[in-house]
């Protein structure tokens, strides 16, 4: 079906230049759906022309599937015993090293914020003031008869 549609517009393209004197313009169109070539009947019997490039042969190529030699490739070099190699290197220190001794680097780090050493400040505050027989908290947070106010003018 869109291989007619598509033929037709071709034929009736080409009519329309041929009738207003435009040189008509060899088109030829492909459908990437169904793969079906379309040309118009003043090429259909002719073959295209190849182009007369000459290609220059990339002494290292660069897209070269390294899954064929190494099917377990690992992505790290071209011969495989290294590739396993530096995939358990890379792992070892990845996994093993930075993790294991990362966790325990952050866990033996000294008290952050000082929590622990406040508690333990708090709790040697509550038993001197135990021992000495003075109340645990005051509600002044410092002793009133050593603060200076200012005195009030009328």
């Amino acid at each position: 079906m869109a291989m007619g549609i598509l033929g037709l517009c071709a034929r009736r393209l080409l009519a329309a230049t041929a009738m207003q004197g435009l040189p008509a313009v060899r088109v030829r169109w492909e459908s990437s759906a169904s793969r079906v070539v379309v040309i118009p009947p003043a090429m259909a019997g002719k073959r295209p022309q190849e182009p007369n490039i000459r290609w220059q042969e990339d002494p290292d190529p660069e897209d070269e599937n390294l899954y064929e030699k190494n099917p377990d490739s690992h992505g790290y070099d071209k011969d495989p015993v290294v590739d396993l190699w530096n995939m358990r290197i890379v792992f070892f220190f990845g996994f093993s090293i930075v993790l294991v001794l990362g966790s325990t680097f952050v866990a033996y780090l000294p008290d952050y914020r000082m929590r622990e050493w406040s508690r333990r400040e708090a709790e040697r505050l509550i038993k001197y003031r135990e021992a000495n027989g003075l109340p645990i908290m005051e509600s002044n947070c410092f002793d009133p008869s050593k603060i200076q106010l200012p005195e009030e003018d009328d």
